[in-house]
């Protein structure tokens, strides 16, 4: 004797939308060097590589040395994004700091590497070591050498 039932079941299989990182690096310390010399150091407590960008959630600490100097331009920031090693996404408490004696803070801003210039559209308060301070109501554009500054509205305190 055979008995044979029929029930047309869906099964709903929910996809996970979050993406899963190719790569994962914990505590993690870079150094890039060109011709012997230290160009680059970078500090990050944690790196997700994804397949078309790389994502520090823990933020990062980095060093970009001049050439054949000791001079150095600081950047710290909560939270970064970056796509390709072009485009940089950078957000949360973020502090620059050059030989120049520039002193930035803000809270978001977007680096391009192909283009050497750092932008913004947030409030931005610049502090130069003559006792320069501005802020930029609506944004910045500067080089990354930090020698051509482009200030949006700006207000500030100039020594006499």
């Amino acid at each position: 004797m055979f008995v044979f039932s029929c029930e047309k079941k869906e099964f709903l299989i929910k996809k996970n939308k979050k993406k899963i990182p190719k790569k994962i690096f914990v505590k993690t310390s870079i150094l890039y060097k060109e011709n012997g010399l230290l160009r680059i150091f970078l500090y990050s407590p944690l790196i997700k590589e994804y397949t078309s960008y790389t994502l520090f959630p823990n933020g990062f600490y980095l060093f970009i040395y001049e050439n054949n100097t000791n001079k150095y331009t600081y950047l710290k920031a909560d939270w970064v994004k970056s796509i390709g090693k072009i485009i940089y996404h950078i957000k949360g408490n973020i502090k620059i700091m050059n030989s120049n004696g520039y002193f930035v803070k803000t809270e978001e801003i977007f680096w391009n590497r192909k283009q050497k210039k750092i932008f913004n559209e947030k409030y931005t308060m610049i502090y130069n070591s003559d006792g320069t301070i501005l802020h930029a109501t609506n944004g910045i554009e500067v080089s990354e050498d930090f020698k051509k500054i482009k200030l949006k509205n700006i207000s500030g305190t100039l020594p006499i």
